[in-house]
């Protein structure tokens, strides 16, 4: 699938968002979009995370979009990445509520300072219902360099595994072919249905942890 051009400019602009997102970050609201299919989608790092819609089909029941996301810096506390998390939510009816949502052609940016060697992908439910990955047709959602993907015994869980997307690099799942599948349970749910979807990459073993003390031995070199 042809890369969007929205998702295109975003990636060409990458240099220009690591020089200005420390300060906008203070700036930026939680954004909502109205992506259609009877769903919106509240993203709460527009300087960070956009998604763009690719098409929507009530009649064939689906609707595919597209994700940018870029991960800077560490938490000081945790050691690890900020998750990107963004909230999906029915604002129509069942009848014009598609219930898949397929995730597709994605541009994954590492400016953590550290080397992932996993990246997870979660579903959780607002109030109730089930959202699951489908496996099945998830299958040929490319990964790379990424090789291996393990699902929990519920579905609602994927952790992509088993390489490496070093510090500076983009990842790009999706790109070569697949999408990564969600399906919704509308019927049996409360209404309005929502859940989050919430996304982190692991870094190797140890490896936030020599980040965070080569930071603290910076601040107090300068301090001195």
């Amino acid at each position: 699938m042809i890369m969007h051009r929205a998702l295109r400019r975003r990636a060409a602009g990458v240099a220009l968002l690591i020089v200005l997102a420390m300060p906008m970050a203070a700036l930026a609201d939680p954004i909502t979009k109205n992506l259609g299919g009877g769903w919106r989608a509240t993203i709460f790092d527009p300087v960070y995370v956009d998604i763009v819609v690719d098409f929507v089909s009530i009649k064939n029941d689906i609707l595919v979009i597209e994700k940018f996301a870029q991960f800077v810096g560490v938490d000081p506390i945790t050691g690890l990445p900020k998750p990107v998390q963004i909230l999906f939510e029915q604002i129509e009816s069942d009848k014009s509520t598609v219930s898949r949502i397929v995730l597709t052609d994605q541009i994954i940016v590492n400016h953590t300072g550290i080397d992932w060697t996993s990246y997870r992908e979660e579903l959780i439910p607002t109030e109730s219902g089930v959202q699951t990955f489908n496996q099945a047709l998830s299958a040929t959602f490319s990964i790379a360099p990424f090789t291996t993907r393990t699902y929990n015994g519920i579905s609602s869980i994927v952790d992509f595994a088993g390489g490496v997307v070093p510090n500076g690099s983009t990842w790009a799942p999706g790109v070569e072919s697949g999408g990564l599948y969600i399906d919704i349970d509308l019927e049996s749910a409360e209404k309005p249905v929502a859940f989050t979807l919430k996304e982190l990459p692991i870094p190797e073993p140890g490896a936030a942890l020599m980040v965070l003390l080569a930071a603290g031995v910076g601040a107090v070199i300068r301090r001195r």
